[in-house]
């Protein structure tokens, strides 16, 4: 009974550790990578690209943390979004905000990534993306990147 006990102890524990290897460095500033897109998919699937029409306050935007990026962005009626196509994808983009919210009982993080033209934002929802295999860590890769322009 101990070491059957001790068994799924020792396996729990390096599940544990193996899903934290997993974990991508996800933070305000830091860069995360869109993998290039699935030979079998046109586009993205947990990945959305919107635009504005106008430039938007960033007075109320923390741009350490991120906050009030999202309310900023997306207060407008003149947003057009769709999924992200395959040109954008082996590119790394910088984080400009993380969010968290439920929609039907379901906690989703949204991570918001900077374009290079500044009226876009690439919105990541970070579950899905992870399940489909579209967003890496920038350490691992080696292809180029796009930055924030200013």
């Amino acid at each position: 009974m101990k070491t059957l006990f001790f068994s799924i102890f020792l396996i729990t524990n390096l599940l544990s550790i193996a899903q934290q290897k997993n974990q991508l460095s996800i933070k305000v500033g830091n860069q995360l990578f869109i993998k290039p897109c699935n030979a079998s998919k046109p586009e993205f699937v947990g990945i959305e690209i919107y635009s504005r029409n106008e430039i938007y306050d960033k007075t109320n935007v923390d741009s350490l943390t991120g906050k009030g990026l999202s309310q900023a962005f997306f207060n407008t009626k003149n947003l057009d979004g769709k999924r992200l196509p395959c040109s954008m994808g082996g590119r790394a983009y910088t984080i400009a905000a993380i969010d968290n919210f439920t929609d039907k009982g379901i906690t989703h993080r949204i991570v918001l990534l900077y374009d290079y033209y500044p009226l876009n934002l690439i919105m990541v929802d970070y579950e899905s993306a992870v399940l489909n295999n579209e967003i890496g860590d920038t350490n691992t890769q080696k292809i180029g990147s796009k930055k924030k322009r200013k």
